[in-house]
């Protein structure tokens, strides 16, 4: 597993092939909803936002290029701008579940591409322990680059546990004033981890992240069919449902 290209990479090692597809289903989507006629209008207003975004927080702009990438930093203000656009003309919650249902698409293609998922499963020895090791490689990575902030890593029989104290999307959401942003990553994950369970034998549960009110995010893999049908947190014991994940 150590020999897969992306082990030890960030979220901007992913494929071309990935980032392609993932463009696609943000231009057909937005297609869909403004229709031919609507179309360039809307892109015209996007690049009129992203511009008018980067001359009233030019050192935001500038620290999310240098603390993540170029290219990360103009996909989150493209990201603002999309939320911006549409929120003036039709309130925040339709250009939040605009932006939503597309990460819920594009987490279908990237989420696999991330992980490698198909390569992954047939690297010699257990499934799961690869995977293990995968995750810990790319929070690692991801914790030096400032995507995320790691505070601790925690590997036990048949469970992975990665608590994450900081996460960018929440701190240069804040920073341009549109923290909503910050949770379409949480909406990607949901999406996205179901898709490749079985590929990695794993289940994965996250009862709290930083983006949607909590101090923390707590990314829980278990080895398929080990996790318990209670968990702990919160103070209370609680019997477990896939909707309390966040």
């Amino acid at each position: 597993v150590e020999e897969l290209s992306q082990y030890g990479k960030t979220l901007s090692g992913l494929p071309k092939e990935a980032i392609k597809k993932q463009k696609s289903i943000v231009m057909h989507e937005i297609r869909s909803k403004f229709g031919i006629i609507g179309f360039i209008p809307f892109l015209l207003k996007m690049l009129s936002e992203q511009k008018a975004l980067k001359m009233t927080y030019p050192q935001v702009y500038k620290e999310s290029a240098q603390k993540l990438s170029e290219d990360a930093a103009k996909e989150f203000l493209m990201l603002i701008a999309i939320y911006q656009v549409i929120s003036r003309k039709e309130g925040n919650k339709e250009a939040y579940n605009f932006l939503k249902s597309i990460f819920q698409k594009v987490a279908v293609y990237s989420m696999p591409a991330y992980y490698q998922v198909d390569e992954l499963a047939k690297c010699e020895g257990d499934t799961f322990d690869n995977f293990v090791k995968f995750n810990i490689a790319w929070f690692n990575a991801m914790n030096d680059e400032g995507t995320f902030k790691v505070s601790e890593i925690k590997e036990e029989r048949d469970k992975l546990t990665i608590i994450v104290n900081e996460c960018a999307n929440c701190v240069y959401g804040s920073a341009y004033n549109c923290p909503e942003i910050a949770k379409l990553g949480c909406d990607h994950d949901l999406a996205g981890y179901p898709v490749i369970a079985d590929k990695v034998d794993t289940e994965f549960r996250r009862p709290h992240t930083i983006a949607k009110g909590d101090t923390f995010c707590d990314f829980m893999f278990y080895r398929k069919g080990t996790a318990p049908e209670y968990e702990e947190f919160d103070g209370k014991r609680v019997k477990w449902d896939y909707s309390m994940n966040k």
